[in-house]
Order: structure tokens, then sequence, then C-alpha cells
């Protein structure tokens, strides 16, 4: 466990393991520093969010073992892999890791792993070779295919005369095939061997959920004191078993052991399987019958920890390392260990470095934009009916993955309901993207949404960019002013939400996409249908659900309750102590009918409250919101208007006074009003005050 522990934390090893959805579940330190992240910020997200060009999700899809690659972090040098985590034939999560290829760090690094290999070889040759314990595993037919020395030596016979013999030819009375048969436990007893008693136990040997064999060991002792060993030993020889088993029979490492004269006493099957031959050819045979080229023989002769290096294995490369087996200052043999590697593409990966430095910082700059949606349905402040009535059926369709539609006059809390909706959802744990349709140039808006690849464009970033449907992966996307979006645009977008598959710029590949679309507009889309402005496909996809916001001026009985709200949170922002708003106050603030709604009675507040600091009061009075007085109320809406031409006028007015105060200067003008100066453009011709 040692062993496990240091090499999990170790500095030369970066480690990040996901679920079957490709969220992380675990990474060690290594991994954080190397992206200067917390750990806070990366549990629970999507692997792209993190690493966007991360191939854990290909891994996640196809169940293959990735060949390795080169990859920088922190200035050295690493061998990536990443390698599918299967139970039960279920492709259950995968892992990725890196192991530094530095050699001035690895030396360190190698140093303190051969200790710590060199602790666990003794351990494990203690236990095996002790004069004090004898065992023997056989095979699911009864076939034994491993003893230790001490039991040989009971048995009076040699290892050749053993191997591959049935148990009940060398031990008549075993139960061991009764083991293989019922697959329990056997509970630990006493058995006389050679006239002294030995505490004996036996146990199944599972791989993938299945028996594949049984081990008996026994202890030679006093009857004295052994009844409560046997308890103890009896607990933990279940945990013992599955941990040997899954150190030793791991497909992604292989190792051998030889004794001092270089003959083979152990090898695990993914090294056999490696070989092409049986147990049966290997156990007994000479490693360099079985590998001419291994270097054991040297290690035996030298009895040095050899450094590890790329070996050849079948036509194929792994990381080697070698190191001899010491005991009282004797070499009595040597192991070899090595990781599997599928290394075809190593060394020409190498020639990438330089260019996959430069992509590292850009993964860095986006893992440093995380999306989290902070708004919960308890922040959705109102009592008057109208409001509870599009909250009620908010918190309904959360539990729902249908497509939504939310309109509402500018101000009224379209993006709060949607983080809410989000936040109550199964999604909510996975990210929330809001993109603002309405502040974007055409050009970008596409690679916006879905992203671009490497060279798609004069700019481009090299290796490409996720859009925003890659990055709401297992979350939401929020759609805001769809209203906005240009013909063109809707086309694309019409067909992801028919497909949900994505395609970059400049891309040929379609990328599948798991994601809720929520789509917000204060227009009136059926008006810009009629008026070829808006796609009706495009519309009814969206318009599965809709969230209707009222306007605050129509939910006048809510403003006390959102200004005690409004003055709490901002005391705690501003850091100042309102304790009271006069009933005069409130009552002007009921009055006035809103046309930003809440966004402008919260900025209202805000100010007022700025200017009570200023003249050091405690209460809010009339005196603190000057501009009421002076404001113009909101064009009524007159007969034979609806709300839509309304709010048009209003729109059109403000761009004109917007236009005059900055001498017709647009890019100014788009400034003062908040949009981009393609949006600008547009409303222009819209309007005609182009």
């Amino acid at each position: 466990m040692a062993t496990y522990e240091a090499l999990i934390s170790s500095p030369y090893m970066a480690l990040v393991i996901v679920d079957k959805q490709g969220v992380i579940t675990l990474m060690n330190d290594t991994f954080l520093e190397s992206l200067e992240l917390t750990r806070e910020n990366v549990i629970g997200r999507h692997v792209l969010e993190i690493l966007p060009h991360s191939k854990l999700p290909e891994i996640l899809a196809t169940g293959r073992v990735d060949k390795a690659d080169i990859w920088p972090i922190r200035d050295n040098d690493t061998i990536v892999t990443r390698i599918p985590i299967v139970k039960d034939g279920e492709i259950i999560g995968a892992i990725g890791q890196s192991l530094a290829l530095d050699m001035s760090g690895a030396k360190i690094f190698m140093k303190k792993l051969e200790e710590h290999r060199r602790e666990f070889d003794t351990f494990i040759e203690g236990l095996i070779e002790s004069p004090y314990l004898i065992y023997v595993i056989i095979n699911r037919d009864g076939l034994i295919t491993a003893i230790n020395q001490t039991y040989l030596d009971i048995l009076e016979m040699k290892r050749e005369d053993v191997i591959s013999r049935h148990i009940h030819d060398i031990t008549p009375d075993s139960c061991l095939p009764e083991i293989i048969r019922t697959g329990r436990i056997d509970k630990a007893d006493f058995w006389p061997i050679r006239d002294r008693d030995t505490i004996v136990t036996r146990l199944p040997i599972k791989r993938d959920g299945k028996i594949v064999g049984a081990i008996g060991q026994s202890l030679f002792m006093d009857r004295s004191g052994a009844m409560a060993l046997m308890d103890k030993l009896q607990e933990t020889e279940q945990e013992f078993a599955t941990i040997l088993e899954g150190l030793i029979e791991s497909p992604y490492m292989v190792y051998v052991i030889v004794d001092k004269d270089g003959y083979v006493t152990a090898m695990n099957q993914t090294y056999i399987d490696i070989l092409g031959f049986s147990k049966e050819q290997v156990i007994g045979a000479h490693i360099l019958d079985i590998s001419p080229t291994s270097e054991l023989p040297e290690v035996l002769t030298t009895g040095r920890v050899d450094k590890a290096d790329i070996f050849m294995i079948k036509g194929r490369e792994t990381i080697v390392t070698r190191l001899p087996i010491i005991k009282n200052d004797e070499i009595i043999g040597a192991i070899g260990k090595s990781l599997f590697l599928d290394m075809s593409g190593v060394r020409i990966l190498t020639n990438r470095i330089q260019e996959t430095e430069k992509e590292l910082s850009l993964y860095k700059e986006e893992v440093r934009s995380f999306y989290r949606a902070r708004w919960q349905f308890p922040n959705l402040i109102g009592q008057c009916p109208e409001f509870l009535e599009v909250k009620s059926l908010a918190e309904s369709v959360s539990q729902t993955n249908s497509t939504l539609l939310i309109t509402g006059e500018s101000g009224t809390g379209k993006e709060l309901f949607a983080q809410a909706i989000h936040n109550a959802s199964s999604r909510g744990c996975n990210p929330f993207i809001r993109i603002n349709c309405a502040a974007l140039p055409d050009n970008l808006l596409e690679s916006e949404l879905f992203g671009y690849e490497d060279g798609a464009f004069t700019g481009a970033r090299k290796g490409g960019k996720p859009g925003k449907f890659e990055l709401a992966r297992g979350g939401t996307i929020l759609l805001d002013e769809i209203g906005d979006m240009p013909l063109l645009m809707q086309t694309k977008l019409l067909s992801v939400l028919q497909e949900r598959l994505v395609e970059r710029v400049g891309g040929t590949t379609p990328i599948a996409v798991d994601v809720r679309v929520m789509a917000a507009t204060n227009r009136n889309l059926e008006e810009m249908i009629r008026n070829h402005q808006f796609r009706q496909d495009l519309y009814y996809r969206l318009d599965v659900v809709r969230l209707a916001l009222p306007p605050l001026r129509q939910r006048r009985a809510d403003i006390p309750l959102l200004i005690r709200y409004f003055v709490n949170v901002l005391n705690n922002d501003l850091k100042t102590d309102i304790r009271e708003i006069h009933p005069g106050a409130v009552g002007l603030l009921q009055e006035y009918d809103w046309p930003g709604n809440v966004r402008e009675l919260y900025n209202l507040l805000e100010q007022a409250i700025n200017l009570a600091r200023m003249r050091g009061d405690q209460h809010l009075t009339t005196r603190h919101f000057p501009s009421l007085a002076h404001r113009p109320a909101p064009p009524e809406v007159i007969a034979g208007h609806n709300l839509n031409e309304t709010v048009e006028d209003l729109e059109k007015r403000m761009i004109q006074e917007a236009l005059q105060e900055n001498a017709g200067n647009k890019s100014r003008t788009a400034k003062q009003l908040g949009i981009h100066s393609s949006a600008l453009y547009r409303k222009l011709a819209k309007y005609g005050l182009d």
C-alpha cells in the first residue's frame, strides 16, 4: 500500500480518473499543480472543461488502450497513456496518467521507486520463501502452477517434478479443488505436516469475477497463541489475495522473476501472452531461451539496479526496469518489470514537443473559465400569483430534459430562471453555458457556438477550440437573445437540435453533444416569423415548454419584498448598514412603471445606498431617489398596439437618443447601449435609422 501511495503522490506522475460520463472523479496533486487548479474546481467537472482536447472521452467510447503520446507538463516531457476501466465487461470509466521522461528528475524518481519496489520485493520474498511458511497454487483444473521451496523440501521433490502435476498426485487429501468448486474462503484450521502443526488456509483466486485457481498456505507454529492469530488471518487473507491478484495479473504491467542462475521462477500471464508461450513452457526455462536479449543475467552478475529504458518485446516497446533480489547480502535472483505502453508513435511525437508546449498555454487559458450556475429557486423572490405560477412551472420542468423557451421583457430575470432550472435538474453538477446571440458579429457567433479546428481561418488558435455546445456537455446551454440570431445561424442551430451533433468550423467529423437547450428572448418571435426574420421550424423546436415572465409593473405587490431582499444583498456587497427604507420611498418605487424591470430596481437601489453612504444616512428616503422625480414614465400601451410594438418603440427611441448623445458615433453608441457594433447595425437597419 505504501508503494501505491508513493506512486499516486509522485511529483513525476500526473493522474486523472473519469467516470463513464467523462466526469472527473479523482486526480492527484501533480495533475492539479500542473494546471494551477484546486481540487474543488476540478472534481465533478467534465474532463473537456479542464482539458478541451482530452482523448479520455474517446477511450470511453472505443474501450481501447490508447497509444502513448509525448506531452509537456511544467516544462518536463512526459509519456501520457489512457486506459479504460472495465468491470464485468462494461466500461465504467477511464484513467489518464503521465510519467516524467526528464531524466534529470526521473533518476530521483526511479531511485525512490526502486526503494519502494525493493521493500516490496523483500517483503514478498521473505513471505514466500520463509522456512515457516509453505504455499502452493493451482489453476482451475487443479494443476500446480507455483510452489515454494519450503514445501518442496517437505515433499522431498524437485520443482520440475511438481509443476503442472495435479494437486491430488502430490497431496491426495488436499481440499483446494473443493475451494475452486465452491469459491469460498476456507476457514483456517490445524494440519499436521511431517509431525508438525501448521495453520492452513485456502482461498480462491479470482480474475474479472471468475475463479481461475486457488492457493493453499500454511504457517508452522506452536498451538499456544495460534487461535488468536487464526482469527486475524481469516480477516486479512481475502484482502491480501485481491491486492496480490490485481498487482500480479494487471494487463498493463509485465514482470518476470529469475533465480540466481537465470532460470524463470515466476512470470505473470500478461507477459506469457505477449511472448506466446504457456506457463508450463516458461517456468523453469532459462530467461535467454525465452527472451534472448534480456539483460537480467547482467543484473545477476553486477548486482546493480538497472536504469529504466525502452525495451522491445515481440516488436512492441515498453519501459523496463530491472533490479536484483538480495538476501543476506547475496544475490539470489532478479526481477524485470515494465509498464506496457504502445510506443509505436512516440519517437515521431517527440518532434511535436515544441508545438504541444504552445497548445498547453491554450489549455491553461481555457481551464481558467469555469461555467457554474449560482442562482437557485429560493433566490427568485416574489409572491404575486402571476410570478408564483411561472415559478411553479419552472420547478416542474427542471426535472425534465425538455427544450425550454423563456420570454419576457429585458430585466425580468430570464437568465436567473434558467440557472435555477439547471441547478435543480439532474444536470446541476455539470456546466451551465450562456451565450448572448446579439453580442457577437455573425462570423464569430458560429465559431463560439460550434468551435473550430486548427487553421480553420486566419487568426484561429493553434490546435483549435471547442465551442459552447461542447463545453456544455452533460449540462445546459442558454441561447440568450435568440431573436437576434442571424437566419443562416438559425439553420445550423436547427440541425444541432435535431441531430444532437455539432461540427466545428473547418472540421469534417460530427461531435455528439449531450446538452439541454434553453433559449431566451424579449422579442415577439411569432411576429418575427410573419416578417420572415425567424425560422418557423426552429421556433417549434425551441417552444417545447414556454416560461413567460411577467414584467415588474404587473407585480407591484412584490416590490416591497424585492426591496428588502436587494437591500440585504447590497449591504453585504457594499459593506453598508442601511437599516430601513421609508414608507414614502417604498410608495414612490411602487408607483414607478419600471421599463427596466427587476434589473432597474436593483440598480436604482444600489445608487440610493451609495448616495446614503456618502451622506452618512442609515435610512433610505425619497431624497435618495432623485432620478425618479425627473425620469419620464414610459409610454402607455395604447389601443391597437401590442406589447412587442411598445418595446420596439422604446428600443428605437433609446437608440436615437444614444446616437444623438454620441454625435452619431456608432462605436460609442453601441458601447453605451451595451451591445456589439454588429448588433447595433442590425437594429439601425431594422428601424430605418441607417
